[in-house]
């Protein structure tokens, strides 16, 4: 029993810990990183046009790799293509790469939000 008390002491001691995603400022860098992910989100973003019949036009697009382990701890770096002349073009040559490595998903991501975020919808 003894050693059962102690093992509910350390489990009930552990803290999470949220650890934001890391912002890379060069593609090559997260694509490196994108193959040693466990999963790869994207999340493309469109300028919102007038009419709803508009041809949607890519604005950003947004990479996830999710999982990447560094001295064990899992962590979540992102990449943000956006104010590219052909983006359209680079973007699907770039999920296309992404995914012939391994598990690309269209998605997002939640973020954590911060204290102050949360004090100010407190009702």
């Amino acid at each position: 029993m003894g050693s059962q008390n102690s093992e509910m002491e350390t489990v009930s001691d552990e803290q999470n810990i949220f650890i934001p995603s890391v912002q890379l400022n060069n593609l090559s860098d997260f694509m490196e990183i994108s193959n040693q992910a466990a999963i790869i989100v994207y999340s493309p973003e469109y300028y919102q046009g007038p009419f709803m019949d508009d041809h949607k036009r890519l604005r950003r697009l947004t990479l996830t790799a999710v999982g990447v382990e560094r001295k064990g701890i899992p962590l979540t770096f992102r990449y943000v293509l956006d104010d590219v002349r052909d983006i359209d073009r680079i973007a699907s040559e770039i999920l296309k790469d992404l995914e012939s490595r391994g598990s690309v998903v269209q998605g997002s991501i939640e973020k954590s939000h911060s204290l102050g975020e949360l004090l100010a919808t407190w009702p």
